[in-house]
């Protein structure tokens, strides 16, 4: 087995949350009859493993470190019930495609496709296929699942899959990554700009023109006061929370419906990622039913819970 670290807590209840969710997509479109497929462009090697430490004088043994191995996201969606009918794996990595090879010879009952490229070049590929081309009106319908190491989707990728009209996608947006990019000063952001134009598009700059929040506005004064020439150049006062937001907003321009976020935690203050899930499909019934087995989502896995096990 090509082994596979990353993550922690918190990626368990990542997918926790969308496999709870896709259980509820899964049946209510298999009883009306739709084509289901399930698309994850960061696939990955269809498991993960993870260090736990282990024993103590609760449990009677030696403190000791111990690696496990757990289903990641495509093993995870393998098992959901009702099934997908298609699933679609990419991974632009050798090791971990050759390890999702292994996994489809494992399931050979089930129709799994797996591609080898860039995501972003992989959502385009599959998203221009005959059988997407009706959109809302055709019979296929899409979970897509975007989960990227860092700043790799591009915001042409979400453009492309709002005008499917037919995909819900669960984007794991990095939120962390995004506001180290964003320097003190638009200024300072120098080559990095074509990056976030891409991942982000060129409103990013926007941010730089947001007002500080209300508590820093005598801290601003005094600041600006101190170091006038900073005053001079546009300086961004955006808290990772006005970026979060700002982000739905933006996914809202693509997308009829683009939830709440669910926040992960990878220590019980250090909030790194923002989990959306987008709704593609316009039609009211698709928004109503997205927004009530999110509603469930939330309930369970929220930013409660999300603290809690970011502290395990």
């Amino acid at each position: 087995m090509t082994e596979h670290q990353f993550g922690g807590a918190w990626t368990e209840l990542k997918l926790d949350a969308i496999c709870y969710y896709l259980e509820c997509y899964t049946k209510a479109l298999t009883q009306k009859n739709f084509d289901l497929w399930y698309v994850d462009v960061f696939a990955g090697t269809g498991d993960r493993t993870n260090e736990k430490l282990t024993g103590g004088l609760l449990e009677r043994q030696p403190v000791q470190w111990v690696t496990e191995t757990l289903p990641g996201s495509a093993k995870r969606a393998l098992n959901i019930r009702p099934a997908f009918k298609h699933f679609i794996f990419n991974e632009s990595d050798d090791q971990h495609n050759k390890a999702l090879h292994a996994l489809k010879a494992a399931n050979r009952s089930l129709d799994i496709e797996i591609i080898d490229r860039d995501a972003n070049a992989a959502i385009r590929e599959v998203f221009s296929r005959q059988v997407w081309r009706r959109g809302a009106s055709g019979g296929a319908r899409a979970a897509v699942f975007l989960d990227p190491y860092a700043l790799q989707v591009d915001w042409a990728t979400l453009e492309l899959l709002a005008k499917t009209q037919c995909v819900d996608v669960w984007y794991l947006f990095p939120l962390q990554d995004v506001t180290r990019q964003l320097a003190n000063k638009l200024s300072g952001v120098g080559p990095k700009q074509k990056k976030l134009d891409r991942v982000l598009s060129p409103a990013w700059r926007d941010l730089y023109e947001l007002p500080p929040p209300t508590s820093d506005l005598f801290a601003k004064t005094l600041f600006d006061a101190m170091i006038p020439e900073f005053a001079a150049d546009e300086r961004r006062n955006a808290t990772k929370a006005q970026i979060e937001t700002w982000f739905k907003g933006r996914m809202e321009t693509l997308f009829p419906y683009v939830s709440e976020p669910l926040p992960l935690f990878t220590n019980i203050n250090q909030q790194k990622f923002s989990l959306f899930l987008a709704v593609a499909n316009p039609s009211a019934p698709a928004i109503d039913l997205a927004k009530k087995f999110h509603r469930y989502v939330m309930k369970n896995y929220g930013p409660t819970a999300s603290r809690r096990m970011s502290a395990h």
